[in-house]
C-alpha cells in the first residue's frame, strides 16, 4: 500500500479494483451509516491484509524493515497533520478528550481508544499493523514457526483481555490473512476453476454472519460473540473480493478487443473509480475522515446546523460528499503534492532522483 510502489511484472489489474473497492467502502464505514450495516461493511478490512499476503514475498528482516518502514513514517507524519488540524480547528462539541490525551494515544497508535484519539486519526492504524504484520510474518517463516504463529494468533480471538500499543495484538492475530492470501497466489490455478462459484458462496457467508452474528473489528482487537463464526466471514469476504477484483479484470481485457463503446466507457471510467483509490491507497485512507471534517466544517460555516445525530440520519448524504470530495482532490491534485501529504520519504528521494537525472543530462 503505497504510492511510491513500482514493479517489473505485469499489474495485476484484480488488485487495484478488489483494494479500490475495499477502500470506497472503509469511506462509507466512516460515514456514520447503521449498526448493522457498518458490521457488514467492517469485514473489508481483511482485503487489504490478503492483497499484502498475495503480494508478499521473502527478503531479509533488515530489506523488509528499510522497504516497509516508509509505512510507520506516514502513519507519524499523517497522523501528526491531522492531530494539529484536530486541535486547531474542531469545535469543541465533537471532543471527548483533552488535547494531551489525544496526542498520547496517537504516538502509541491506541486507536482502538475511539473517544481519546482525533477520529481522523483513527483509519491510519492500518499502517502500523501492516508493517508490524509483515515483520511477524517473515520472522515467524524464518524461525519455522509460522503455522504455530498463525493458530496461536487465531486462539488470542477467543481471549482478549486488553489491547497493547502499537497494534502489536492485532498484527498477531491477522497472520492468518497474509497466509490465505499467499496460498491463494500458490493455488490460484486451482482455485480458478471454481471461483464464481467460491465467489458467491463467500458473499452469501460473509452476508450471513454479519447480519447474523456480528461484525468484526480489527482496530479494536474484537471479533463478535462467536470468533470462530467472525473468522469464516472474513475468510468469505476475501474470497469475495477475489473474485469480483478477477471477473473485472477479465471485463476490462475483455474490452481491450471489443468494439462495444458501452463497455469501454465502463471500463475507463466505472472502474477508474477504484483503480483511482487503490493508486491513492495512503491518501485516500490517511485523509478521508479528515477531509469529510472539513466538508462539514464548511456545511456548518454556511449556517447549517451539523451534529452527530444529524451525521448519521442523513449518511448517505455525508456519505456522498465525502467520497465526492476526495475522488475530486485525487484527480486534481499532482503526483507530487499527494505524495508530499503522505510519504515525505518517498517525495524526497523522488525530488533528488529527479535531480540527479537533470544533472546527468
Amino acid at each position: 500500500m503505497s504510492e511510491g510502489r513500482t514493479t517489473t511484472r505485469k499489474r495485476e489489474l484484480w488488485i487495484d479494483y478488489a483494494r479500490g473497492l475495499a477502500l470506497i467502502m472503509v469511506v462509507l464505514a466512516h460515514s456514520q451509516i447503521p449498526d448493522k450495516f457498518f458490521g457488514f461493511v467492517s469485514y473489508v478490512i481483511v482485503v487489504f491484509p490478503f492483497i499484502s499476503g498475495y503480494l508478499m514475498k521473502d527478503m531479509k528482516l533488515k530489506e523488509l524493515i528499510k522497504k516497509r518502514f516508509t509505512l510507520v513514517i506516514a502513519y507519524y507524519y499523517i497522523g501528526f497533520i491531522c492531530y494539529l488540524i484536530w486541535v486547531l480547528l474542531v469545535p469543541t462539541d465533537f471532543r471527548k478528550a483533552d488535547n494531551l490525551t489525544y496526542l498520547k494515544n496517537f504516538l502509541l497508535v491506541r486507536t482502538d481508544l475511539l473517544q481519546q484519539i482525533p477520529l481522523s486519526i483513527v483509519p491510519l492504524w492500518y499502517l502500523i499493523f501492516l508493517f508490524f504484520s509483515e515483520l511477524m510474518y517473515q520472522t515467524f517463516k524464518k524461525l519455522r514457526i509460522l503455522p504455530y504463529a498463525i493458530v496461536a494468533g487465531i486462539i488470542t480471538r477467543f481471549f482478549h483481555p486488553f489491547s497493547i500499543p502499537f497494534k502489536l495484538d492485532v498484527a498477531f492475530s491477522g497472520l492468518y490473512m497474509f497466509w490465505f492470501g499467499r496460498i491463494m497466489r500458490e493455488k490460484e490455478r486451482t482455485f480458478a476453476k471454481f471461483l464464481p462459484v467460491l465467489g458467491l458462496s463467500g458473499f452469501i457467508v460473509w452476508l450471513l454472519i454479519a447480519f447474523f452474528v456480528s461484525g468484526t473489528s480489527w482496530n479494536v482487537d474484537e471479533y463478535g460473540p462467536n470468533p470462530f463464526l467472525t473468522l469464516i466471514g472474513e475468510i468469505g469476504t476475501a474470497i469475495f473480493f477475489f473474485w469480483i477484483g478477477k471477473a473485472m479484470e477479465k471485463f476490462s481485457e475483455d474490452v481491450e478487443v471489443s468494439k462495444n463503446v458501452f463497455k469501454k466507457i465502463i471500463s475507463k471510467y466505472l472502474f477508474g473509480i477504484p483503480k483511482l483509490f487503490s493508486d491513492n491507497s495512503i491518501f485516500a485512507f490517511g485523509y478521508h475522515i479528515l477531509i469529510g471534517g472539513f466538508v462539514v466544517l464548511i456545511t456548518m460555516t454556511l449556517g447549517f446546523t451539523v451534529t452527530e445525530e444529524t451525521l448519521r440520519v442523513y449518511w448517505y448524504i455525508t456519505f456522498s460528499l465525502s467520497f465526492g470530495s476526495i475522488l475530486i482532490l485525487m484527480l486534481i491534485l499532482p503526483k507530487s503534492v499527494k505524495l508530499l501529504l503522505t510519504q515525505p520519504d518517498v517525495f524526497l528521494r523522488s525530488v533528488r532522483n529527479t535531480e540527479k537525472n537533470k544533472w546527468k543530462e
